[in-house]
């Protein structure tokens, strides 16, 4: 077990490694710089939420995560994963973008943001990464509520989403 975790984690950095030779421009740049696009990109998405801008809201929620993930990989490529300060900065720009895109829906997902802040302070406490994925659960939701937009399942999401 312990050999194929090796060359899983060695072909791991390989394809990062060809993801910054792919795109010079990830070289220059720092993973803090890319989580600090991410929650630049947070407001808009509330206020699209809370002009109820589905699509325009799952497509600005959608880049969030995808900046999210792409600053994980330059950490992994440039091997800055083990700094306790990145770490920090990305969680707490994760748990920010979460409370601020949460404010625009119902307190279900303000009560989620809410847990989500506890794990992450047990998680810096316990140094294990434990957390609800709430931002892609909301992206999601927010699909099957502008799929069903004429289905008997809509009144039910809308429900959820804007009025509890």
């Amino acid at each position: 077990m312990r050999v194929f975790m090796v060359k899983a984690s060695s072909t791991f950095r390989m394809i990062l490694k060809s993801v910054l030779t792919r795109f010079p421009i990830l070289r220059q740049v720092d993973a803090n710089m890319i989580s600090g696009l991410s929650l630049a990109l947070t407001p808009i998405a509330y206020l699209l939420l809370s002009e109820r801008a589905i699509l325009a809201s799952i497509v600005t929620i959608f880049l969030v995560l995808l900046l999210d993930l792409l600053d994980g990989i330059v950490a992994h490529a440039k091997g800055q994963t083990s700094s306790k300060d990145g770490w920090m900065v990305d969680v707490t720009v994760d748990r920010i973008s979460e409370a601020i895109i949460s404010l625009a829906l119902s307190r279900v997902f303000i009560l989620f943001t809410i847990l989500n802040m506890g794990l992450a302070l047990l998680s810096y406490h316990y140094e294990k990464h434990a957390i609800i994925p709430l931002r892609q659960a909301i992206l999601l939701i927010l699909i099957a509520y502008y799929v069903l937009q004429s289905q008997p399942a809509f009144s039910f999401l809308d429900q959820i989403l804007f009025y509890w």
